[in-house]
């Protein structure tokens, strides 16, 4: 019995011994075929790049030499789409070894300039030296890009593999490792230069800085634990630091329970307040949840905010504010509330839009009345209200309008118009949604 259980447990070992060795070979041969498709992705990505950046160079070329709306606008057609596309590639890449911040606002920037240059056009205005300049930037910029692309895809046409990261020669002697090719790409826009014109994306639209917080005195972390305490309603022992946040509106992060607390270290505004727990039950109306957001924000120092519209999910009603002085609706200057269904208490409140856009803006300019404005509406639009605002531009401007609440004669559909109250021109038309949960814009 005792050898024939030797025999048996040694017969057992053998097989288990068998199993994980055809275990570790089937997981091999699985890594290694796994391993090829993904080199073969990263290959197609590297070429589809490479193609890209080459339609994009010559986009960009023939931008420089058009002064034809109609054929700039085509032009603008294939860069964005082009770009989309690169941009694309690039994400599929092994992105690790890329700085790729100033590669992505490139792309960005190259179809959103064009388009820039495509609207000067259509008014019948001329493109200035600087403007021309800028485009020869960006080419110059797009044809060092094109070239560390080609520069990649020949060494990895030479046998490189790019899951592997670098090169062996025929004679087994490492050469230039793949990783740093892609270092030296990025490398490429580590000097792009800032790129001034009337775009959604270019730097004074993306670099926009808080005239309201940079003109305010610096608060230290014990000020705004204060300002943390008497927001939240808690006493000052229970705030506790967390970090420093560095943004655009550079804040101290706090905590206090379940609640994360932003205050900008400029001022000490509460920027943002975040519940991370559950919110059970929900025993408000929204009506009341939107007169609880409205004297909190006058509590914590955000006055003249009127609420516009507001939605309801997982029992927090979320309010939209925008600020409106002297019957003047800033649609610039937001903020949002969340408020809890179950107790009523203030779980989320996000004040960013308006603290970097937030200036005085003085009196409300108009060339026509308001009679005069409504006309220029289309005859198929009854008009149940009007307001006069400011609204925000793509390119960062802002412009003064009347507001037209309209319902469609066709639809029965309700949208808000925007009439330029200088030009008489539409600026802009939201659809207005009416759900279970609140209404929406879009």
């Amino acid at each position: 019995m005792k050898i024939r259980g030797k025999v048996r447990i040694t017969s057992f070992m053998i097989v288990g011994l068998a199993i994980v060795i055809a275990t570790a070979i089937i997981n091999t041969r699985n890594m290694n075929e796994y391993k090829k498709l993904l080199e073969v992705s990263y290959q197609h990505s590297l070429s589809e790049l490479g193609e890209c950046l080459n339609t994009v160079n010559t986009d960009l070329t023939k931008s420089l030499y058009s002064n034809s709306a109609n054929e700039q606008k085509e032009l603008t057609k294939d860069l964005f789409a082009q770009c989309s596309v690169a941009k694309n590639a690039l994400s599929r890449l092994p992105a690790s070894q890329m700085e790729l911040g100033n590669t992505y606002k490139f792309l960005t920037q190259a179809s959103d300039y064009a388009q820039y240059i495509q609207s000067k056009l259509e008014l019948g205005q001329p493109i200035t030296e600087k403007e021309h300049a800028n485009l020869v930037t960006l080419l110059r910029y797009s044809e060092e890009f094109l070239k560390s692309a080609n520069m990649m895809t020949d060494i990895v046409n030479s046998g490189a593999k790019i899951t592997e990261g670098e090169i062996k020669s025929t004679a087994d002697i490492s050469v230039t490792p793949l990783s740093n090719s892609f270092s030296e790409s990025a490398k490429t826009f580590e000097s792009y230069p800032t790129l001034l014109y009337d775009g959604p994306f270019s730097d004074q639209v993306l670099n926009k800085k808080s005239s309201l917080v940079s003109s305010s005195d610096v608060k230290s972390t014990e000020e705004a634990k204060r300002i943390a305490a008497r927001c939240l309603d808690v006493s000052l022992n229970k705030i506790v630091y967390s970090s420093d946040e560095k943004a655009k509106l550079p804040c101290y992060t706090l905590t206090t329970g379940r609640y994360t607390i932003s205050v900008t270290k400029q001022g000490g505004f509460i920027k943002s307040i975040l519940y991370s727990g559950l919110i059970n039950g929900s025993d408000i109306s929204e009506e009341n949840a939107i007169n609880i957001a409205e004297k909190f924000l006058n509590r914590i120092g955000y006055t003249d905010m009127k609420s516009s519209y507001y939605a309801t999910s997982d029992n927090i009603c979320t309010i939209n504010f925008a600020y409106a002085k002297n019957d003047i609706y800033c649609y610039s200057d937001l903020i949002k509330v969340g408020v809890s269904l179950s107790d009523g208490s203030v779980v989320s409140l996000d004040a960013a839009t308006y603290l970097t856009n937030h200036i005085d803006r003085g009196n409300f300019e108009s060339s026509l009345t308001l009679s005069d404005a409504q006309s220029r509406l289309s005859p198929y639009l009854k008009v149940n209200g009007v307001k006069r605002c400011i609204i925000p531009k793509p390119s960062g401007k802002e412009v003064m309008c009347y507001e037209f609440a309209c319902t469609g004669r066709d639809t029965g559909e309700d949208a808000l118009i925007y009439v330029n109250s200088k030009t008489g021109e539409e600026e802009d038309i939201m659809l207005l949604l009416y759900t279970d949960n609140g209404t929406l814009v879009k």
